[in-house]
């Protein structure tokens, strides 16, 4: 089959040779991904794995007292629900979609058989673990030690760089969450912001204006994490 008509907008699929999509198509269920839909909540197995396209699923953690915030992303970028890779199928995390779109999702035991027969698969699948552990490790630091300006920047970029689009639909509600910081901290943030003439914030949406002057906002974690997926994935086309 040609790779034209295989599914498109994922990045991590689409590093695989044409044999091995075409063996996916038989396994791929296309599946749409709306806004606030969760994927898997806390302790519970793990049944599929998505591959996102034009859409993105924050990892949350939650605390006793209901505090959320964010620990990791995936978009057009990867795979979601790869924590399977280490043998343990229940998810110690909530997997929400935060931006809207299409995938498709995979059954977790056939992800996992196939990834058994198929080296291709299995070699991208592994460099992309890796990739998301440092994202989820850097962001982890970012959160202690750097500025609500500095952690919107760089987590507007994150989505910038997954939603391939600079119009990202986004609230303060849902940002405030996925920081876990005050609604009014992001709100003053994100003036910060388009005062300087980076962003524009509309009700619900928010677009990047100046990708340079957004990275130079940033504190330096985002670099670190792109670079790193660069190295381990290659740069994206």
């Amino acid at each position: 089959m040609a790779l034209s008509k295989l599914p498109p907008k994922n990045r991590l699929l689409a590093k695989l040779p044409a044999q091995s999509y075409e063996h996916f198509l038989s396994q791929l269920e296309e599946v749409e991904l709306p806004i606030g839909k969760i994927l898997y909540h806390p302790k519970q197995r793990i049944d599929y794995v998505y591959f996102p396209s034009k859409s993105a699923v924050s990892m949350v953690n939650i605390f006793e007292n209901g505090t959320t915030v964010e620990v990791g992303l995936v978009g057009s970028d990867g795979v979601v629900g790869v924590s399977i890779l280490s043998g343990d199928d229940v998810t110690q995390h909530q997997a929400i979609v935060q931006m809207a779109g299409g995938g498709w999702r995979m059954k977790a035991s056939e992800f996992m058989t196939t990834l058994e027969t198929n080296p291709e698969l299995a070699n991208v699948v592994r460099r992309f673990s890796q990739a998301l552990f440092i994202q989820v490790a850097q962001t982890a630091a970012c959160n202690r030690l750097h500025t609500i300006v500095q952690r919107l920047a760089r987590w507007l970029l994150l989505c910038q760089d997954r939603m391939e689009s600079d119009t990202l639909n986004l609230t303060h509600e849902s940002l405030s969450t996925m920081l876990g910081a005050r609604r009014a901290g992001v709100t003053l943030a994100a003036g910060t912001l388009q005062n300087s003439g980076l962003i524009k914030y509309r009700r619900g949406s928010i677009t990047i204006l100046n990708r340079k002057k957004l990275e130079q906002a940033s504190c330096e974690c985002h670099g670190i994490v792109k670079a790193e997926y660069e190295r381990l994935l290659g740069r994206p086309v």
